[in-house]
């Protein structure tokens, strides 16, 4: 298994990190504070081609390969979690779910403007009473005549309330259960269709989140995404929530190493009892735990970005890395935060945004249990979730 880079993938590494530097890096502690992204940053990322990588060249993308995608995720995570994980989410669950199911009208009214940054998407499947369990959905849509009506509340949805449309998950017939469920693709501007903003959170808070309200919202049918069914439509959701964690996995590597990185600076300069507290033995314990985090969460994101790039079934490998990789981050933030001292609850070290952070896709993209519950099954063959 071969992880050198082509030229071309280190290009977008060295493109990625550039960007981070000068368009990022000097602005995410007042982005966090304001909680607001400002939307030119995706016109900026577009410009650079990063947005458009497993994009089809007829609509202005470049039709490369995922290990591409994660090496611009693990820079753009080195220098904040947040805007990585929002543009990786803009190809696995804004473009992709086009690509697979759209249909050419529907490539064409949306794929250009998000390969170039100047449009956004959100794709509603969690409810308030669905999310782990996404066939739990209640939202309806009903067929009366060439439209659907669509009925039904979504929840933490990210890019709730600057999206341009919104790809909704719904159930058209209760009756056939999982194959009554339907994508639609919901234009904001339609009657019926409200948006409210989740605010004051622990995490991702300069990262739109927030809720969707469809009330007697009238949706042409030529606006469903795909057919019908777990293995149609809804493929569109599920097939691109795995490859979100594949986005999670490799971010995470991106915010280990900078944990890593701002923990030994930090350590190096910081005296006490005249040595720089890096001489210290416990200090150094917890600085070697960081740098087999971070080794073993690299190997795992980029095996598994290459299994990915060979189209082959990763099912295992994503929440094998996923799993780990946040796990991994989860305990980095909190050592580089431990070892920052009181300095290290302050907003103005950013081990403090890292460890409120890292604590959002360490939820979603699949919950720690998921996971083992999707490898006890995968090992021993028997699904432990009743169905």
């Amino acid at each position: 298994m071969d992880f050198e880079l082509t030229v071309e993938q280190q290009m977008f590494k060295d493109m990625a990190k550039e960007f981070a530097i000068r368009e990022v890096q000097p602005f995410v502690k007042q982005w966090d504070r304001d909680c607001h992204t400002p939307p030119e940053i995706y016109k900026k990322m577009g410009d650079l081609g990063f947005l458009g990588i497993k994009a089809p060249e007829e609509y202005g993308g470049l039709d490369l390969d995922w290990m591409t995608v994660g090496m611009v995720t693990e820079q753009m995570a080195y220098y904040d979690l947040q805007l990585a994980m929002s543009s990786f989410s803009r190809v696995s669950l804004g473009m992709l779910p086009l690509i697979q199911s759209g249909s050419d009208e529907q490539k064409k009214k949306y794929l250009p403007g998000l390969i170039q940054g100047v449009k956004t998407h959100c794709f509603g499947t969690v409810e308030p009473n669905a999310g782990s369990d996404a066939t739990a959905i209640e939202t309806t849509a009903i067929l009366d005549g060439e439209d659907y009506v669509l009925n039904g509340n979504k929840t933490w949805i990210t890019n709730a309330c600057h999206s341009d449309f919104a790809m909704v998950v719904c159930q058209t017939d209760k009756t056939k259960g999982t194959k009554g469920l339907a994508v639609l693709v919901v234009d904001w501007g339609t009657p019926g269709f409200t948006r409210a903003p989740i605010e004051n959170k622990l995490a991702f808070r300069h990262h739109d989140h927030g809720q969707l309200f469809f009330r007697d919202c009238r949706v042409p049918k030529d606006n469903q995404l795909g057919g019908f069914g777990i293995h149609f439509g809804m493929r569109a959701a599920f097939s691109n929530v795995e490859h979100t964690r594949y986005g999670i996995a490799i971010a995470a590597v991106g915010a280990i190493k900078s944990c890593l990185d701002l923990t030994v600076n930090y350590c190096k300069e910081r005296v006490q009892f005249k040595r720089p507290i890096a001489s210290f033995q416990m200090v150094q314990d917890k600085i070697a735990d960081m740098v087999i985090a971070h080794e073993a969460s690299q190997l795992l994101a980029y095996k598994l970005g290459y299994l990915k790039d060979k189209n082959v079934d990763v099912t295992k490998e994503s929440s094998v890395a996923k799993y780990h990789n946040m796990l991994m981050l989860k305990r980095t933030a909190a050592d580089a935060v431990e070892l920052h001292g009181a300095y290290g609850l302050s907003d103005e070290y950013p081990v403090e945004r890292i460890y409120r952070d890292c604590m959002a896709p360490f939820i979603y993209g699949g919950t720690a249990h998921v996971h083992k519950l999707v490898l006890g099954r995968l090992e021993t063959g028997i699904n432990a979730v009743a169905r």
